[in-house]
């Protein structure tokens, strides 16, 4: 890979929950290359993971998950469209961590599959938003229609960042002006990912107060009583 465009690159993903990979189209999911916060996610360094040397990413993806992952991958690959798919990473000391992963295969131009590249993010905390919403729209179906807009703006800004970065076509191997291009992603990325944390805040806070609401409700009931 270009230095240029490896360093571009690393300094993208040096902050922030997400990597960037190559890999084969294996058992294992081989990593050729990786750039981000991989340990972060993953419990391990990089090096352990590329080309399987302690471990492979299909032995930390969670067993109850990776089959769905491998028919997600296979489908998008024969469709030669990109995989979206949220699934759980076993890490080495035994913690799980959510994240989403969007992706492609590339081919060369005689149609021959070369690897598959793509983006990881954390996702636990809209995974987490997810639980506690559906929670709150159990336990009551009236006056959420806040917390429900908040919640499809949160998931657009998560569905914009991965599509852009994937629209981007991971420009690492493009050298001398690929630089250009990774910049503008990172502005793109930083600005998505702080969309994304605001309306995080504001669905937690409302919730939050939603709940301080309910607990007023039950005191003044009980006294009342």
């Amino acid at each position: 890979m270009d230095r240029e465009a490896l360093t571009v690159f690393n300094s993208i993903f040096s902050t922030g929950s997400a990597f960037v990979y190559r890999c084969a189209n294996d058992e294992n999911f081989t990593m050729k290359f990786m750039a981000g916060q991989v340990e972060k996610l993953c419990g391990c360094p990089k090096s352990d993971i590329l080309g399987n040397a302690k471990v492979s990413y299909a032995g930390l993806t969670h067993a109850e998950d990776i089959d769905r992952v491998f028919a997600d991958v296979d489908a998008a690959i024969e469709k030669r469209g990109n995989w979206d798919v949220a699934y759980r990473l076993s890490r080495p000391d035994g913690s799980e961590t959510w994240v989403r992963e969007r992706g492609n295969a590339v081919f060369s131009d005689s149609g021959e599959m070369i690897y598959l590249e793509g983006l990881v993010v954390d996702a636990s905390a809209e995974v987490s938003l997810r639980r506690e919403l559906q929670e709150t729209l159990n336990r009551t179906e009236a006056a959420n229609a806040e917390i429900i807009n908040l919640a499809e703006n949160i998931l657009r800004s998560v569905q914009k960042l991965s599509i852009l970065a994937i629209n981007a076509g991971i420009e690492a191997a493009r050298a001398g002006k690929a630089g250009l291009g990774f910049a503008y992603l990172a502005r793109e990325i930083k600005a998505l990912a702080d969309e994304n944390n605001r309306w995080a805040n504001r669905i937690t806070d409302t919730m939050a107060q939603r709940k301080r609401d309910e607990a007023r409700e039950a005191a003044s009931g009980s006294k009342a009583g």
